[in-house]
């Protein structure tokens, strides 16, 4: 749209606005003429300020329906509200008030959101309440607030959520100015949260810093999912979630924060995961330049903003010391493609803009230390000559000179062999640096690196691990070359898609995991590869023969170890499961790095299974009590171990040695294991 069109609707849409609403009607007929065009797009931005509520602008009558029903805050203080007892109040906006409260049940504190009386009578709000209660009770995501009970008590009615103990990112980034570290840190959490959230078909629509809160642990936390939309889902989804995946927002309404929208977004078109793409990428750039890259005197001049200019640069806005120009340059790129007016032209994945994050961060790591390097080769030579310009006595006698000249040869040699074997160090170290890629490798070196890997893997997961015969290492081979395939792949099919995007999917839940094994005693290398083999990280997949979940549990299973069915999707409930369940089958199998490969097979044949397979070969030649005799002698054993169960702790191995290393599979993330200490 031109810029004389858009003054064209703005002189439209304030004419309409200082209309008495039963007026604009024939107001807009008049004033378009005919234009249908015009017409459709006034309309459009008359709905954005009239049903958006809050999620623009908290309009003025609210605050006066407040006066009027003499609803303040401060009487709700002290009020409890089931088994919750307000303690004070967190803040305020058109959707309702926000508590700290104290939930007297489970003597824990909990944020309290409260819909105003007034918005009872309200259908369209009250909808909007429930479906943000239902969209967040939908996510299970380390970086995605828990919603801990939706409910109603005495015509009130609620969300209690995890109380989070820190500051919106609009407050951080007021009180001091971010590293290009720090920013990429936040950036990549909500990456990971919005990966999770498209994945279970949500779109949030309404990202910006006052819905995003830091913990002071340095936990990113994505609040407020009154506005997401429930995208198209999968036939096979229960009927409550294809009844929620048919919400659809109409076309011409908008609904956001005008600074934050998507273009598509603020022209009330349909929108899809890219318009969150675009939010987040609004939100980097003003995390670097504090300041709003689109922004105007009034909201139609910021929507204008949006849709017809391009930000200032960054390196001509950015302020203070939080980053060097080569950070920027990166970073503007990233920015820049997620900021494409044409939702084709953007990244189309979260994770297709989460790989790049990662790699900027990593180039930025390598720059340090590069650096740091520097920096004490700088200092050493500044050592060596101060040393050097050390005054020397004038006087010297011929013995002194002799014997000072063959001091000096034999320095000589001696510094000239200290310097030969030091340039080998530093060579052999430059090729530890950098490792060579696996695929650049030859098969032989390819075995021997395996070999090496799996070794590494062994010792993690406990005493005496065992030196594999060739067979066993090219079955692991195997595995990994099935992963490597996969390198770039653009495809999101299970079981196809790319490395970096799975790996990079894992990173958020390393610390629950380590967490949950460690206080089992479970190597906690089992924990972050186990559901890489499993689910690939999803923590709501089902696969067809029911299994659900990060840690694919059978309902039974689940049922055992205290997860209900309907929380099979929660990973805060199903890793500790999974820690309990596996400690269980270490209590029957052993602890050992031999006796760890059958707790892993028995994960999947069953510990029943396991023991019957090893009585079965107990009489043979070379018998060792792990899963690679079993390996050696599969022809003995039923069809279920030869046709599925042959290759899972192989296929762990390789998901594991491929995320001990991702530098040598062209991955950005780091070792998965360095994220736990």
């Amino acid at each position: 749209m031109t810029p004389e069109r858009w003054r064209q609707v703005e002189e439209v849409l304030q004419g309409a606005m200082d209309c008495p609403l039963a007026e604009r009607a024939s107001f807009l007929d008049e004033a378009c003429a005919g234009d249908a065009e015009l017409k459709l797009e006034t309309t459009a931005l008359l709905r954005a300020f009239d049903e958006a509520g809050d999620f623009i602008e908290q309009p003025a009558i609210e605050q006066d329906a407040r006066v009027l029903l003499q609803e303040t805050p401060d009487a709700n203080l002290g009020r409890e509200i089931g088994h919750y007892k307000i303690v004070s109040l967190l803040g305020a906006g058109g959707m309702g008030e926000v508590y700290l409260a104290q939930d007297t049940r489970l003597n824990r504190p909990v944020a309290l959101k409260l819909l105003p009386s007034y918005f009872i009578s309200d259908e369209t709000r009250l909808s909007r309440f429930q479906r943000e209660a239902r969209a967040a009770s939908a996510l299970n995501h380390p970086n995605i607030f828990t919603i801990h009970e939706v409910g109603e008590h005495e015509g009130i009615h609620f969300i209690a959520t995890e109380y989070i103990d820190g500051e919106t990112l609009r407050e951080l980034v007021r009180r001091q100015a971010l590293t290009s570290r720090e920013v990429l840190e936040i950036a990549v959490q909500i990456a990971n949260a919005l990966a999770a959230a498209h994945q279970a078909g949500i779109v949030h629509r309404d990202i910006k810093p006052e819905n995003i809160m830091l913990r002071r642990d340095g936990i990113v936390k994505i609040l407020d999912f009154g506005i997401a939309k429930l995208t198209e889902q999968s036939a096979h989804e229960n009927g409550e979630a294809q009844t929620l995946a048919r919400v659809q927002t109409e076309t011409g309404v908008v609904l956001g924060t005008a600074g934050y929208m998507s273009p598509e977004q603020a022209r009330g078109l349909e929108v899809d995961e890219r318009t969150d793409i675009w939010s987040l990428g609004v939100v980097l750039y003003e995390m670097l330049a504090r300041r709003a890259p689109f922004a105007g005197a009034t909201r139609l001049d910021t929507l204008v903003a949006i849709l017809e200019r391009e930000p200032q640069p960054l390196a001509e806005v950015a302020t203070g010391a939080q980053a060097e120009l080569a950070e920027l340059d990166a970073l503007q790129q990233v920015i820049s493609k997620a900021l494409r007016k044409e939702p084709r032209e953007r990244y189309q994945s979260v994770e297709q803009m989460l790989a790049d994050l990662n790699s900027v961060r990593q180039g930025i790591e390598l720059a340090t230390i590069n650096a740091h390097s520097v920096h004490a080769a700088q200092s050493a030579s500044h050592a060596t000559a101060t040393v050097s310009a050390r005054p020397r006595p004038r006087r010297l006698s011929v013995v002194l000179l002799v014997a000072a000249f063959l001091t000096a040869v034999l320095a000589g040699v001696l510094v000239y062999r200290h310097y030969a074997v030091r340039a080998r160090a530093s060579a052999t170290a430059s090729n530890a640096a950098a490792p060579r890629l696996y695929a650049q490798m030859n098969e032989s070196e390819q075995l021997n690196f395996i070999s090496e890997q799996e070794q590494r893997i062994s010792a993690m997961m406990g005493e005496r691990p065992m030196k594999l015969n060739d067979e066993a290492l090219r079955a692991i081979k195997e595995r990994v070359d099935w992963y490597v395939a996969r390198r770039g792949s653009i495809s999101g099919t299970p079981g196809a898609e790319d490395l970096s995007v799975i790996y990079a999917r894992a990173v958020p839940f390393v610390p629950l995991i380590s967490r949950s094994f460690a206080a089992r005693k479970v190597p906690v290398i089992i924990g972050l590869y186990l559901p890489m083999i499993e689910s690939e990280y999803k923590t709501c997949f089902e696969s067809k023969w029911g299994a659900k979940g990060l840690f694919q549990f059978l309902p039974q299973t689940a049922k055992a170890y205290g997860v209900a069915h309907e929380e099979m999707c929660d990973v805060e409930k199903m890793t500790p499961a999974a820690a309990h369940y596996l400690a269980d089958r270490m209590a029957e199998l052993g602890d050992d790095a031999q006796s760890m490969t059958l707790v892993l097979l028995s994960y999947n044949y069953g510990a029943e299974g396991t023991r019957d397979a090893l009585r079965e070969l107990r009489e043979t030649d070379n018998y060792e009590r792990n899963f690679w005799t079993l390996f050696a002698h599969r022809d003995r054993l039923d069809d279920h171990f030869r046709n599925e169960s042959v290759y899972y702790v192989p296929a762990f191995f390789a998901a594991a040695i491929v995320g001990e290393n991702p530098q040598s599979f062209g991955l950005q993330t780091p070792p998965l294991s360095s994220l736990t200490k």
